[in-house]
This record gives C-alpha cells, structure tokens and sequence, in this order.
C-alpha cells in the first residue's frame, strides 16, 4: 500500500513538473509560405482559432504598413464571426503592457503579418508577450503567419541577410547566412524559410542544414502553407513544400552527401519527430 501512494505521489510530481503529459503543445501551427493565402488556409487558421466565436490577436510588427493589416484582418474576422484583437507592438517597450498583455490572454488564435521578421527578433522575442503566446499555444490557441511570420517560428530565425549583410542568396555553405532567436513555436531542431521555390532560397536551407545537421529543414512555396498539429505537418495550399533531411547526411567543407529530399504537395504529411512522411 505504501508503495502504491509512493508511485502515485511520484507520478503526481513528474505532472506538475512538466512532464510528459504536459511537454507536447495542444495548439495547432499554420506556417505561410507568403504570396497569397488560399481559403483552405484561412480556413485551417480560423478553425484552429475556434472558428465562430473565437478571439484572434493580430500582430503586424513585422509589416510596413501595421495600420492597413490590422484593418483588413478587422474586416475578415468580424465577417467570418471571429473578435479582432489589436497586438500592435511597434516598440520592445510594448511587449511588457499590461493592457496589451491582459488583451493577448483572451485570445484563441494569433497572426503575425509579413514583412521583415527581424521586427520581431527586435520587439517580442524574449519579452512577457512571447512568453504568454507561447503558453497560449501549449493550452491550445492557434498560431498562423505568412512570410516573416513563417520565418519567426523556428527558434533559430533566419534573418534574410548574407554574411555580408545584403538581403541576396547567391551565397552557399556554412556560415553563408545570419541568423537569430525566433520564437520558437516549431519544435527544437526545425528549421523554416519561405517564398522557397519561387524565389529559388534552395541556398539558404542548403546552408543551413550544413551548418546544423541535426536539424530538420521545411522550404515553403507561396499560396502554400504547413498545418503543424500532435507534431505532424500537413501540406495546404497550391504549391510545395520541400524538406531537407540530414539523418544520413556527411558535410565536407562545402559538399555535402546524401542529404535526403522530399517535395509535398497538398495532403502530404511529415512526422518532425520521425521524419517519416505520409499521404
């Protein structure tokens, strides 16, 4: 009997800390790879946000224009019967708000608009705003974002410049392209960029995956989106997603070998802990 309560009580604490049953986010990921955004991926982000009735923060700090995206996602949210929430963070200081930070709590989806996701880097990343979307998430809210708000999700964020500082991608092999903190909604070890095929950024995940070869790259065409939910990633959209996978891949210098390719399309899954893909 005392053995039993001892195991109980064991099993009770590894919960509280955070164990197992805790440590795999409930909320669902839609990654935009930019350049458009088909119905069945507003559809997957507004149903993943609780649909009629739920509460969606729209974070523009990436755009160059917050103004015209809080607007027009005002407008698209009340008409499919969702609440608009302004997140508008301009300045670090605004990440810390009490009032902004009351308003992110009610919410059951977040968006983060294109744009220069350094913004992001700059102004929420390591401030009480990510900390809470990121427990949002865990407990089950949504989190969308097209171009800059797909590259914000890996925790290490590709910044859009070369080694040189010049926004190009001619540049190859490791070390070739900077990076930083993003916000690390995707799980450790994954690696995203965006506009992939249509702006040829092959280079930069090529790159990337050399210098981390435990990691895991995902290159999202335009019009196409990853649906990220219980740890698999599902196609959506008109175009492709192309994933690098390293297991069995040998670097030397600027060559590499064996480095295992797949291109996905619509209904197309990957398993990001196992890597296995399915249809």
């Amino acid at each position: 009997m005392h053995r039993f309560f001892l195991a109980l009580a064991l099993a009770c604490a590894t919960l509280t800390a955070g164990g197992p049953a805790s440590s795999s986010p409930r909320g669902t990921l839609v990654i935009v790879g930019g350049g458009g955004m088909p119905q069945p991926i507003l559809d997957a982000f507004l149903s993943a946000s609780g649909g009629r009735g739920g509460v969606v923060g729209i974070i523009p700090t990436s755009t160059s224009d917050p103004d015209g995206a809080l607007k027009e996602w005002k407008e698209d949210l009340e008409k499919a019967g969702l609440t608009f929430v302004a997140l508008d963070v301009r300045a670090r200081e605004q990440a810390s708000q009490p009032e902004l930070l009351e308003r992110a709590k009610r919410c059951t989806g977040f968006w983060f608009s294109g744009g220069d996701q350094n913004r992001v880097g700059d102004c929420i990343v390591g401030t009480p705003l990510q900390k809470l979307i990121l427990e949002r998430y865990a407990a089950g809210a949504a989190i969308g974002g097209t171009s800059a708000g797909a590259a914000i999700m890996s925790k290490v964020m590709l910044t859009g410049d070369d080694r040189h500082g010049k926004n190009e991608w001619a540049e190859f092999g490791p070390g070739s392209y900077r990076t930083r903190e993003g916000m690390g909604f995707l799980p450790e070890g994954v690696l995203v960029d965006q506009h992939f095929l249509r702006r040829g950024r092959q280079n930069r995940l090529f790159s990337l995956i050399m210098e981390r070869p435990d990691h895991l790259g995902l290159g999202i065409d335009e019009a196409t989106a990853l649906v990220v939910k219980d740890g698999k990633a599902t196609v959506v959209g008109d175009r492709s997603v192309m994933v690098f996978d390293p297991a069995d891949m040998t670097v030397n210098g600027a060559t590499l070998r064996d480095l295992r390719i797949h291109v996905l399309r619509a209904g197309q899954a990957i398993a990001l802990a196992t890597r296995k893909v399915s249809q």
